[in-house]
């Protein structure tokens, strides 16, 4: 039988969903920072709560309301100089929907499609170094490994993928 992905920008009634994803991954993480998650989570309700035009986010909806994974495009710097041209890329999956094409149909329709129109010069992605799908994945969309570092209390260590448009 053939899967029906849709792919639309999120609305407030989907946030449920994607809290409850976000959840999935984070709740291990912070399991022994509950002052750190709690921040965590807030800073995803901001972001969400903020979305607008080209720095949003999207949802891969399985065309009955259930959604299977989704994107986001979040501002990077707030200088004048660079805040409108810069976007942060995060994409999480429904844990029953790993290694499945949900991720590829997601990058596909917002990174190809959506912002190439958009007034984003770069994109960015911060990713695990043992995260080897994601890094085969932003690779695929024409990202490129530019560093490795931590620039978060949350990381040990991760790499800054960049893909330019512009």
């Amino acid at each position: 039988m053939s899967q029906n992905y849709i792919i639309r920008e999120a609305t407030d009634a989907d946030y449920p969903q994607i809290l409850s994803i976000y959840r999935y991954y984070w709740n291990k993480h912070f399991e022994n920072m509950p002052d750190d998650y709690e921040k965590v989570l807030s800073y995803l309700k901001e972001a969400f709560d903020k979305r607008k035009g080209y720095f949003n986010y999207w949802v891969c909806d399985n065309g009955d309301g259930g959604i299977y994974g989704w994107l986001s495009c979040l501002p990077v710097f707030f200088s004048p100089l660079r805040k409108s041209y810069n976007g942060e890329l995060s994409i999480y999956l429904r844990i029953d929907k790993h290694n499945s094409i949900v991720a590829h149909k997601l990058a596909h329709e917002v990174v190809n499609e959506i912002l190439p129109k958009s007034q984003i010069m770069v994109l960015w992605a911060h990713i695990d170094p043992a995260n080897e799908p994601s890094k085969k994945l932003t690779e695929y969309f024409g990202f490129r490994n530019v560093t490795s570092t931590s620039n978060s209390p949350f990381y040990c260590e991760n790499e800054v993928w960049v893909r330019n448009y512009k």
